[in-house]
């Protein structure tokens, strides 16, 4: 079943936003080469364009927030105690669980009525419930994501060793991270190197 979940998650945050970049860019292409080497625009390519976007983007956030891999501003994060950070941590995911719940409904209603309505885009005449959809997945995705941060959060300020472990391991910059990999590669002896003192 673990497996099973996995790989629904990374058909839905890897594997559409790669078809998608991947039609989006072909088609971007083929729109330039009929626009301005053979003067015969389509307009149907932007439509595709847009679609394939939107789907890229919205599931392609949910894969960046798997990897907590979104921009943050860490100058004062970084200064704080492991408790600290879990309460900033905190609120920041108790802010952004609110914010997309608040939305989910009234989301999935608009997207819902729009198959409901049978409302088609213009060119291609595809259902906009199916190019709209994937900010409705955006949203419970995300949810999903601040809960399991919100419960490590919660752990680390109950007193548990391994999330708070956890915590100050995800917290280091990518240059600690480097420095401490290239430190655990080998073994630097540097009592032989004269660096010109007196002796």
């Amino acid at each position: 079943m673990k497996k099973v979940g996995g790989f629904i998650r990374d058909c839905v945050e890897k594997y559409i936003p790669a078809a998608a970049f991947t039609v989006l860019f072909l088609v971007f292409v083929f729109q330039v080469f009929m626009r301005y080497v053979l003067k015969m625009p389509q307009a149907w390519t932007t439509e595709v364009e847009q679609s394939c976007f939107l789907w890229l983007v919205m599931l392609g956030a949910c894969y960046c927030q798997r990897l907590n891999g979104h921009v943050t501003f860490t100058l004062v994060y970084d200064k704080m105690n492991v408790k600290g950070k879990a309460i900033t941590a905190m609120l920041g995911n108790l802010l952004i669980t609110f914010t997309c719940l608040v939305t989910f409904l009234p989301s999935l209603n608009y997207v819902w009525g729009l198959m409901e309505r049978q409302q088609m885009t213009t060119l291609l005449k595809w259902p906009k419930t199916v190019v709209f959809m994937p900010y409705v997945i955006f949203l419970a995705f995300i949810v999903a994501y601040a809960v399991m941060e919100l419960y490590e959060e919660i752990m680390v300020l109950a007193g548990s060793k391994k999330y708070a472990d956890m915590m100050l391991e995800a917290s280091k910059s990518e240059a600690e991270q480097a420095i401490e990999a290239s430190l655990a590669q080998e073994d630097l002896d540097l009592s032989h190197i004269d660096y010109g003192g007196d002796k």
